[in-house]
Formats: structure tokens, sequence, C-alpha cells
């Protein structure tokens, strides 16, 4: 091998535009001088013009759809260099990587090289973990770190196969063949929705690591990933203007002030949730504001419409006086509002707050105009669990001035009580605003009293054990930034901080209001009674953290996840959003919204559920029986099934979408062989079963098509203590769901009892089964009950489930046997293409009767069955099926 040899990098790609930008960024910049890129898409949304006009960079463009292994096949084809090396779209690499590479490569006299671990990282979870080779696989090397020569390449070429067809390309040579090359310095994979290959972290080869790694590793590229990193998926704005009138958001703007940082989230999120939204700044600073948000300021035009006054007010607010639709969103952290705010917030259609102690505060202030709750929130991009290393004594941390209302002096009063003659604890007491009103008196005190023109203050939380959150707050943000980072945090059960305190009580310490202060000559306007904790309290608290810091840092785990779930601040533009809409007068819609259109909504159906299950996890969506008003419509997904519509009237119906330039999606809950008129007017079809997206695709190759596979519950509720002889299954009472073949196999099961939840759709079905059932033990439960209902009665009462269903020439997906998946009860299904998915989850014999006898007596399988059901229901649960429709809206949105 020549000493600086030639090296082609191999890009496939797919509709990961950001992605795909940032690796042909990480390419550039690569000090290894002998190199080239080739980028292969066969994507909607092509990448081409992200390249730059380089020569080292070469675009091949498809126009039809291609396994991952043939565009590394067709790249390899097209290389100039002696060493391929995979360069995939969603991996980070440092400027050395290619350097390091060739380096381990060159001495090794190999064919093929890659690295045997990887750290992985996961934005939208913020973990890390570390990747080794499997039990199974001792030779295992990272696909995404693979090199190669390209001779060795020409001998075995990849298999056309859209995953796995790196660890089939390796498995190709023999070990002495293949070299390990260390890649701990220069790369990190980054794991997503979207990666081609699934990802169970809870096996042994995957082991926890510090996000310090990732963090230390990336460096300033780590801003790139925050995008990633909501607890629900975050869409690019719509380039289509929403409906009606825009909405004018007057607020100041700045990443180191509190109303700032806040006000440039609301805005961005009711811009991603459909609106049209402008910008007036009070004030502003724009360093370190997202280019989203500066250029929907850039283009705001102040034209007429609601206005949203978002800050306190002050007299500022007077200037919005006249403005007929006058909505104000602020906060206060007494029992009264101050006196001099009543008149200007009467004037407001609706007065939105972020805790329901200020709707009391409004009401016994004397406001008598709606008032609603939209809470703060924390980014997940920057509040996440943090994993804090051991330290030998305890670091407590309190956020916000050195004041009474924040009761700094209790805090320190507290904590010298609960830490006195401790060498190692520490105090931090973080403040911004320059005051400089307390000098500490103790040396394990540290104060600073400074602003910092950062987005969030996550640093400081990192550095602390645990966290008093003791003022009078509004909402109390400290509390649910000091919660998502996973500190156990001492809590004021007062003001706005009670309603996390209720919610939450399990997932911190609260502290309960000793007295009751009154204001005395505050220049704000202080009135009412704020709570006043207890200082012993407080130290009895801290005292418990200090002696319980396995369970603590439990107890913030837990915490952690609650907060970022429950309080993301990406929620809050949809909830005001929302608010607006009810009172505004005359009402009307202010967004367009993705709309999910299913006949059956609200009735006994299996598309009715999918599709409510669905809407849950996409708040920003509305799910319809009737046809939906496209006039307000982003995108419009249609969940079809055959009884559900004439196809002459739905073909019309996609046309009026497309004329009103409303994209459409189709799911085809049962594909059939035969094409139907309406399926030419959609712009994506989708399939639940891999089965039906090929037979779209054969039918329709010019056309986009996905799989897209039913969500899973993960509910897995606790298992029955005593293990027994009960075969249960659940569904719609039909013949070819094989319950009359239960029957027939009870007899030859010995002591086996049936148990069939199985609501009838007529009323003979349901007497047949009674008089076929007779005298058999069998049981059936005839009134259609909630999922949830039914899978905790399996888990308390199953030993096995079955599903045992006829086999069809259509594709179609069952959701019953996903709903008892996830009751962790081991699962028995036909042999059929009703559950060709559910292939490694589900025990599929032959025979009904002998296979029935296996999973009753088999240890070793049930306790297999029941973890890779775990697995695939976490793997493929709602959440992550909404996240991936929420992508591909958003990419038909853009065309």
């Amino acid at each position: 091998m020549p000493s600086r040899p030639m090296v082609t990098c191999i890009m496939p790609t797919r509709d990961r535009r950001a992605l795909a930008g940032q690796a042909v960024a990480y390419f550039m910049r690569q000090d290894y001088a002998e190199r080239e890129l080739i980028v292969v898409d066969d994507g909607d949304d092509a990448v081409g013009d992200l390249l730059p006009a380089d020569p080292r960079v070469r675009y091949v463009r498809l126009s039809r759809r291609a396994p991952r292994g043939a565009k590394r096949n067709l790249a390899c084809d097209a290389a100039r260099g002696d060493v391929i090396a995979h360069w995939d779209d969603d991996d980070w690499a440092a400027p050395g990587r290619l350097s390091a590479l060739v380096a381990g490569f060159e001495g090794a006299g190999a064919e093929v090289c890659g690295a045997p671990h990887i750290l992985c990282y996961s934005p939208a979870a913020g973990q890390a973990w570390l990747r080794g080779a499997p039990a199974d696989d001792p030779a295992w090397l990272a696909g995404p770190t693979l090199a190669y020569r390209r001779d060795a390449w020409r001998r075995r070429p990849f298999a056309d196969a859209s995953a796995g067809e790196d660890r089939a390309f390796l498995a190709g040579f023999e070990a002495a063949r293949t070299a390990r090359v260390s890649l701990d310095d220069e790369f990190v994979a980054v794991l997503h929705a979207g990666n081609a290959g699934a990802h169970n972290t809870r096996f042994a080869h995957w082991r926890r690591r510090s996000l310090l790694e990732v963090t230390t590793r990336m460096g300033p590229d780590l801003g790139f990933y925050a995008g990633l990193r909501d607890a629900r998926p975050r869409p690019i704005a719509s380039a289509r203007p929403a409906p009606g009138e825009p909405i004018t958001v007057v607020a100041p703007f700045g990443v180191s002030g509190g109303y700032g940082s806040l006000a440039e989230y609301l805005v961005l999120g009711m811009a991603r949730a459909g609106a049209r939204v402008q910008v007036v700044p009070l004030s502003m600073e724009p360093e370190g504001l997202t280019e989203e948000f500066l250029s929907i300021w850039r283009r705001s035009r102040g034209d007429p419409g609601p206005l949203l006054f978002y800050c306190w007010p002050g007299g500022a607010l007077d200037r919005y006086r006249a403005a007929p639709d006058l909505v104000v969103n602020t906060m206060w952290e007494s029992s009264l509002l101050p006196a001099a705010w009543v008149e200007p917030l009467s004037r407001a259609r609706v007065v939105i707050v972020p805790s329901r102690f200020l709707v009391r505060a409004c009401r016994e202030s004397g406001l008598t105009m709606p008032v609603d709750v939209a809470p703060e929130g924390v980014d997940p991009a920057i509040y996440h669990l943090e994993e804090r290393p051991e330290r030998a004594g305890l670091t407590t941390l309190m956020v916000g001035p050195y004041s009474d209302r924040k009761h700094t002096d209790v805090g320190i009063a507290a904590w010298k009580e609960a830490f006195d003659g401790d060498p190692d604890a520490r105090l931090m007491l973080k403040a911004q605003y320059g005051y400089r009103n307390y000098s500490p008196d103790d040396p394990r005190i540290q104060y600073v009293d400074r602003g910092e023109n950062t987005r969030g203050i996550a640093h400081w939380y990192r550095r602390a054990d645990v966290l008093m959150a003791l003022g009078n707050e509004g909402f109390g943000l400290p509390l649910v930034e000091g919660m998502a980072t996973g500190l156990p945090v001492v809590a004021l059960d007062s003001e706005g901080q009670a309603d996390v305190c209720a919610e939450a009580r399990d997932l911190l310490l609260p502290v309960p209001a000793a007295s009751w202060e009154r204001g005395g000559d505050d220049p704000r306007g202080f009135r009412g009674v704020r709570g006043l904790p207890c200082v012993r309290d407080v130290a009895d608290r801290l005292r418990w953290v200090a002696r319980h810091r396995a369970e603590a840092r439990a107890m913030g785990r837990a915490a952690s996840e609650w907060a970022v779930a429950r309080r993301s601040v990406w929620t809050k533009g949809e909830a005001v959003l929302s608010a607006m809409e009810r009172h505004l007068a005359p009402r009307r819609a202010l967004r367009r919204r993705d709309a999910l259109w299913a006949p059956s909504l609200g009735t006994p159906c299996g598309v009715a559920e999918y599709t409510a299950h669905l809407a849950a996890e996409l708040p920003g969506a509305s799910a319809t029986s009737a046809a939906p008003d496209l006039r307000g419509a982003r995108v419009l997904h249609v969940q079809h099934e055959f009884s559900l519509f004439r196809d002459h009237e739905l073909a019309a119906r996609l046309r009026d979408a497309r004329r009103a330039g409303v994209p459409v999606a189709i799911t085809e809950h049962t594909v059939r062989a035969e094409a139907r008129a309406w399926e030419a007017e959609a712009n994506l079809l989708a399939a639940l079963t891999r089965r039906g997206a090929e037979v779209l695709r054969r039918r329709w190759p010019d056309r986009r098509v996905e799989w897209l596979p039913v969500g899973c519950p993960t509910w897995f509720p606790p298992r029955k203590a005593r293990r027994g002889r009960v075969i249960a299954s659940f569904g719609f009472l039909g013949r070819h769901k094989g319950f009359w073949r239960l029957l027939e196999a009870l007899p030859a099961l010995g002591g086996a009892e049936l148990l069939l939840f199985s609501h009838a759709r007529s009323a003979e079905a349901g007497r047949q089964w009674d008089r076929d059932a007779c005298g058999l033990p069998a049981r059936r439960v005839s009134e259609f009950l909630p999922a949830r209902e039914v899978v905790t009665r399996l888990a308390a009462e199953a030993d096995a489930l079955v599903f045992w269903y006829d086999e069809i020439q259509h594709a179609s997906a069952s959701y019953a046997v996903r709903v008892g998946l996830a009751a962790g009860v081991p699962v028995l299904v036909s042999p059929t293409s009703w559950f060709e998915d559910l292939r490694e989850v589900t025990y599929q014999p032959e025979d009904l009767t002998s296979g029935i006898w296996r999973l009753l007596e088999d240890d070793s399988l049930r306790e297999s069955l029941g973890r890779a059901s775990r697995d695939f229901c976490c793997e493929h649960s709602w959440p992550r099926v909404a996240e991936r429709h929420l992508s591909i809206w958003r990419a038909l949105e853009r065309g």
C-alpha cells in the first residue's frame, strides 16, 4: 500500500437534509489530503444543493429508491481511491478521523479494518453508550467505521439490503484479513429514530457512559445536535403560510433573561405548530438567538392580527391597549397581583399564566376574564439527565438572587445546620443580576452573581448533587431545570411550585410553607402573602440526601424523565395557541393542523383505536371522523380500510386536497392485490407491514411508499405471581381469528382454561360462540374494554397468549397481538403472513395444540419471548411511530 493512499468516502443518504449537510462539513474539514467523497442520494428531498463546488465531492442522484447495500455498491464502483471508507450521513467525525483510520490500516496488512467499539450518543435521550462486540460475534467491527481495499470489495460486493449489509460483508473475510483500528477520539455514532438498524441498548454489549465523553469529544459541534434533543419531535417551520391573520408576539428577546429566553421558545413553538407568527421586540439581544427565530423577526411586517404580550404588564403594555384581540401571558409570585396590573390585564381577551396558583391569584385580584394555564418548561436539548461523578461531599445549589422572596438566607442557614463540621460539603449560590449584596462567611460557600450569555445554565446544575428551590415563584423554572438534569430537589411547596410538587410529589423533597409573610415596601407593588419555609425542614431534607445518596440519585433520574416529558418547553406554543383559539372573538383557527381522517373514530374499531393512539402522541394534529376542513390542513393523512370509504368519494376528496395544495398520505390498513383509483391521488402511500409496502412499491414504482409499523403500547403491568394453565386471546369475535380452533384444542390440553376478551360485532356470532363453548373450560369477556384494561387483566390471569389467525390473500397487520405483547405474557401465533414482521418476538409453531403444550412447559422459551416482547414494544412504541409520521409530514410539506 502506498504511504498515502487515496481514500474514497462513500455516503448513501435519503431525506436527511440537516444530517447530510453536517456530514459533508465533517468531510471537508478532514486533515487527510488524499480524499474524495461520493454521495448517493435516492431521497425525495435531494441534497445536491448542500454540496460544495469542490472536485473532491461527487453527487450521484438516483431516480428510484434503492437498498442501502446497492447504493454502497454504486459508490464503490465510482471510487477512485485504493481505500474505501464508510462515511454515513448521521455520524460525527473529528478532523483527524481519516488520518487515524489510514494510520491504523497501513501497518496491518489487512483487507478490511474498522473500530471494535464505538461511542454512541442519543440526542433525544441525552445519553451515551459504548457499544462493543456482541457475545455471538467477537470479531464484530462497527459498520459505520469500516474501511477496505477497493479490490476486496470487487470480490465481495454488498448485498442489496437496507440493513445489516455491512455485517454480512464483513463476514466474508477471514479474521486474519481484518484489522482493528481505534477511533476513540475521532468518531461518535448518533442514535435516532431514523437509523437503518435497530439499537437495543439493553444488551450486554451496550454499556452506559457519561455524557461528558460526548461533550468532550464533540466540543462546539454538539450545538448542532441540540435540535434533535426535544422530548417530542421538532419539525421545521412550514414553508406554506398558515391560514388567516398572523399572531404578533410582543416580548423581550435574549438568551440571558427569563422572559427573553422563554419568549424565543414561545415564538418557535407557535410557528412549528402551524401558526403564522411575527415579533415586535420590547428589547433585543440577537447574540445567541437561533437563526430560525431571527428569520421570523426579519420577515415580521406588523400585519394586523391577534397580539400576544409576553412580559409583566408595565408601561409597555399601554401602547397596545387598543388592540382588539389582546392576549397577555405573564406570571407573579404572591397570592395577589400588583394593583397596577389589574386594569391593564382586564382589557385582555384571555390571560395566560404558567400555574394553577396564578389562576387563583388573578381571581382573588378581581380579574373576571378567562384565565388559562400554559406551563413554562425546559429545553430537553439543554436540560437533560446528567451523569455526575461520585464526590466526597455533597454539593448543594441555589439559583436566584440573594433576596427575601427567594429565601436565600433560609437556604444558607439550613445548609449550615445540615453540614455543620463537614469539610467536604459545598454550597453554590448562582445569581445573574450583579447585585453583589451578599458576602459568604463560610469558605465552603461560593457566590456567583453575574449574567451569562449562554443558552441556559445547565453547566451549574451539572456541578451539583442537590438543588434547593425555596423561592416564591410564579412557576418555578429552577425547580424544573434541576429535576430535568437529574438532581434531587428540596422544593418549597407553595405558590407556582405547588403544581409540580402535587404532580411529581414522589420525585422530589417538598417542604411546606411553615408561615406566611406579607410584603413591605416592595417597589414592584407586592400585595398578598407568600410562603416561608422552615430552616429545620430544609435541613432535614438535605441530611436525608446526604445519608441516602443512592436513593437520591434514583429519585433524580425519575424526576428527569418526568420533567423532560411533562415540562418540555416545546409544548407551550401548542397550549398558548389552543387558549387563543378558544377565547378570541370570534373564535377561529390560527394555524394549520396535520389532519388524521378515520371515519370510524370513536367507535369500537381497530382502525379507530390505531388513529386515537397516534393522535394522542401528536398533540398538534387533529383526528376526525368527518372529512377534514382542507382550509386549515397542513397535511391530510387518511387511515384507510375498505369498509370505511367509498372509492369514488375518497378519490374526489383527494382531488380537492390537491387543488387546495394540501399534501396527502394514505395508510392502507389492508393492502389488496388490485390498484385503486384513489391511490394515484396520494403524495405518499403507506402500509402497516413490509409485505404491504412491497406490494405498493411494485404497483407504484414512481411514487413514495413507506412501511409504517403499528405502534406498540409499553404498559407491561404486573404479571400473575403463580404459574397456571390459562391460555388467552383478544380481539373482535371472528372465525378467521382462530377462536373456534382454540375451543377444539382445549380437550387435548389437559387442565387448561381458555380466557377470551372478545366483543362480538353481531349478536348471532356471540350466541354461536356461547353454544359451541358450552361445557368447555372457556370464559369470554364480551364487553368492549379499553386496551389498557385488557392488558392489565391478561397480565394478571394469562400464562400464554394465542393468536391463531387464518392465512389471508391481502397484506394486513394485527393490532391485537401488539396489545398482547404489551402484557409481557409469552405469545404464540400462527405461521401466517399476519405475523411475518413478528417472527423474532413470537412463537410460531406449525401445530396449534403441540405449540401451546410447549409454550406452557418450556421455561427457557417463555423467558426469551418475554424479554423479546418488551424490547420490541420499546423499539416500536407509539411515540417512535408518531415521530416517524411527523418526519414524513414535514417532508411532504416541503414538497
